[in-house]
């Protein structure tokens, strides 16, 4: 659908007469065409064929690898269909593996297992973490009420970005979490936060406000595609090139906003990871602990997982440690013995649309993790009695029969 009812001016005189100041009058109504043209493209959840060509295409591949472990990845908008032959390619002489997708607060299907990764909000330290939960496809039938939790959080989560916006376009709303913002700012001088940055920063959020409510995309296909970084993608891409160090500040406080935003989460909106748990263990689930150096005192809270991630490219030099600490808690009696996992975490959208200047986090690759290879890292596991192998057979065989 293309916005008719506020009448597009041309690219120019937009540039011209509304960005020179940030002016949030010009900022809603001076819209124009190349404007609509880059909220279209990055909204978009369709590709085309270099893009398709990308998405089945990795960027890494091991010829020789004949196991891989994939159970922490996020297709996002893109199709299965492709990533299945990204990962024929990757590991083409492969016999055994596990290939499980973990949307954010989505359960996604792929072949015989359904995963999801899923916000949950642990009271006992007031802290939100996340779950890793994967089945056999086959019970989905019979997962309703484990849908429904998940489907709740994500759509608490699918609002953020429109908080963000409206903190950014109506500081009379939003005074305190501006300023605050501004207060914990802790830069050099150099990249200090000037007004102007924030104007820019108020003008493109509103902007990007106004592109969303023209465009009706909330509540259709593409509603996935309104995440927080959204507002990063489009300014970078109509912010011109000799406001290069001014765009640097307006991103700086755009993030500080966002961190004040997401601090300020309803926990009423988040199941416990008991709760969660609970109720994907009478799915036969499996429940792995995802990056555990985020949010430390979940190895504390005796959950009943099935394993820990003890290697993820967010936190990727406690390895040994948790390999280490890992065979410890197995030391104690449990209903189930703890595995060792590795999340390569790739985000998909990253490998088809990187957010410009973000290399990292186009860099992971499904099924790809070298901590493996570490020689500290395979004496931990070796000493731990774990490895790729006993995690892909032992945690197939769990889920299978669970």
């Amino acid at each position: 659908m293309k916005p008719v009812d506020r009448g597009l001016p041309s690219s120019r005189s937009t540039e011209e007469a509304g960005d020179a100041h940030f002016s949030p009058r010009a900022a809603e109504r001076n819209i124009s065409e190349k404007d609509w043209a880059v909220f279209q493209r990055l909204t978009s959840v369709k590709l085309n064929a270099e893009e398709r060509l990308m998405a089945e295409t990795p960027q890494r591949l091991d010829g020789e690898e004949t196991e891989f472990l994939a159970v922490h990845w996020h297709p996002e908008w893109i199709p299965l269909g492709l990533i299945e032959k990204r990962l024929q390619k990757s590991f083409p002489a492969a016999v055994n593996s596990l290939a499980i997708p973990t949307q954010h607060n989505k359960v996604m299907v792929f072949g015989q297992w359904a995963g999801v990764e899923a916000d949950v909000y642990d009271r006992a330290y007031g802290q939100k973490v996340q779950l890793l939960i994967h089945f056999r496809a086959d019970r989905l039938a019979g997962a309703g009420t484990f849908i429904n939790m998940v489907e709740r959080t994500y759509n608490y989560r699918a609002h953020q970005l429109l908080d963000i916006l409206r903190s950014l376009s109506e500081p009379e709303e939003a005074a305190p979490r501006i300023l605050s913002s501004l207060s914990d700012q802790k830069m050099s001088p150099k990249k200090s936060i000037t007004s102007e940055a924030v104007q820019m920063a108020r003008f493109y959020a509103i902007r990007l406000r106004a592109l969303i409510e023209m465009s009706g995309i909330q509540g259709s296909d593409r509603d996935e595609m309104l995440k927080n970084r959204l507002l990063t993608d489009f300014m970078q891409r109509r912010v011109k090139a000799r406001q290069a160090a001014l765009l640097e500040q307006a991103l700086c406080f755009i993030k500080a906003v966002k961190k004040s935003v997401k601090a300020e989460l309803s926990p009423e909106a988040f199941y416990s990871p008991q709760e969660l748990i609970e109720e994907a263990r009478s799915l036969g689930a499996g429940v792995v602990i995802p990056h555990p150096p985020l949010f430390w005192p979940i190895l504390l809270s005796g959950l009943d997982v099935d394993g820990w991630e003890v290697w993820n490219p967010s936190t990727p030099d406690q390895a040994v440690f948790l390999t280490e600490a890992l065979a410890r808690a197995n030391e104690r009696p449990r209903k189930r013995k703890l595995l060792a996992f590795m999340g390569d975490d790739t985000h998909m959208s990253a490998k088809i649309r990187q957010t410009l200047g973000d290399k990292k986090a186009a860099g992971p690759e499904i099924g790809f993790q070298e901590a493996w290879r570490n020689p500290a890292v395979a004496g931990a596991l070796q000493k731990a009695r774990q490895s790729r192998a006993n995690t892909i057979n032992e945690y197939r065989n769990r889920l299978l029969n669970g």
